[in-house]
């Protein structure tokens, strides 16, 4: 083991220097018998990834399908929806869903066969006022 050291070592140095032949270094290589070194006798080559290929197989089954997103109509104003951060109306796409029609409490949409009813989202109060008597 030594010895191949030492001959890469020397040929990356006669390389550099540029004074010996490649095919040179490949003749001494054959000599030596480097090209095919077998392994010390105590080790065991194997592949450590084949225990893996059963658990990765089982895993790529029960990746989940990705959900389409939550609509969530903010506001309604003269037939147009504010639906995830932007304006539309009926014909228009949000995700995979097409609105259908703008009403005055949501908004219809379909997705494929399926219609649904997306009510117009009610915000929490920012204050909470409380009457005392005195």
């Amino acid at each position: 083991m030594k010895r191949v050291a030492w001959l890469l070592a020397l040929g990356a140095a006669g390389a550099l220097a540029g004074s010996v032949d490649v095919h040179a270094i490949a003749k001494k290589f054959e000599q030596v018998g480097a090209w095919r070194l077998d392994p010390e006798p105590g080790y065991r080559i194997y592949d450590p990834f084949k225990r893996a290929e059963p658990l990765v197989k089982k895993a790529k089954r029960r990746v989940p399908q990705p959900k389409p997103a939550a609509l969530r109509v903010e506001a309604l104003m003269n037939g147009k929806a504010f639906v995830n951060g932007r304006w539309v109306e009926a014909g228009e796409r949000v995700g995979p869903y097409r609105v259908v029609a703008v009403r005055g409490e949501g908004i219809l949409v379909k997705e494929g066969k399926r219609t649904l009813f997306v009510p117009l989202a009610r915000r929490k109060a920012l204050l909470k006022i409380k009457e005392t008597t005195r």
